[in-house]
């Protein structure tokens, strides 16, 4: 297995924000909370606050809104959140695809990035198999996949 070291990260010019990779794909824009939730039913608001709380337990972590989600990262982003009308969708990154009960897509972007979408309608729905997956998604943000057996130096014989 090889070592990858962590680069610096890259801070975007407009609005400073700081992401893994040069010119990453985001909003320069300024967002709130309230505007996000403005259209929500208030209960939404309280599981996203429940989602929030997860995610925070991991580690540390930035959270960003933006127009349409909630995205919260460490180095990368691993965790968001998009309020609808009655209910929330949150979405985490994992290394590998799950199958769960809440789980509305699924979609694969790189080998160590599974892009996983669940419908959370009820407080009841962030039980202890869902704030497992919410902590394994922290690595995903830490980039554990980097985090490699450094290579030796050492001439084989």
């Amino acid at each position: 297995m090889t070592y990858q070291a962590k680069r610096p990260l890259w801070k975007c010019p407009k609005c400073g924000a700081r992401f893994v990779i040069a010119n990453m794909w985001h909003s320069c824009g300024k967002y709130s909370l309230r505007e996000l939730f403005s259209k929500s039913d208030p209960h939404v608001f309280r599981l996203f606050r429940k989602f929030e709380r997860l995610v925070r337990a991991c580690g540390r972590v930035t959270m960003i809104p933006q127009k349409t989600r909630v995205v919260f990262m460490e180095r990368d982003r691993f965790a968001g959140a998009y309020p609808r009308k009655s209910y929330l969708i949150c979405g985490i990154g994992l290394p590998r695809k799950i199958r769960h009960p809440k789980l509305v897509k699924y979609e694969a972007y790189a080998p160590h990035f599974r892009g996983h979408l669940f419908r959370i309608e009820s407080e009841k729905d962030f039980d202890a198999d869902f704030a497992a997956l919410v902590h394994e998604s922290y690595g995903v943000g830490t980039q554990e996949y980097l985090k490699k057996e450094k290579p030796s130096y050492r001439r084989r014989p």
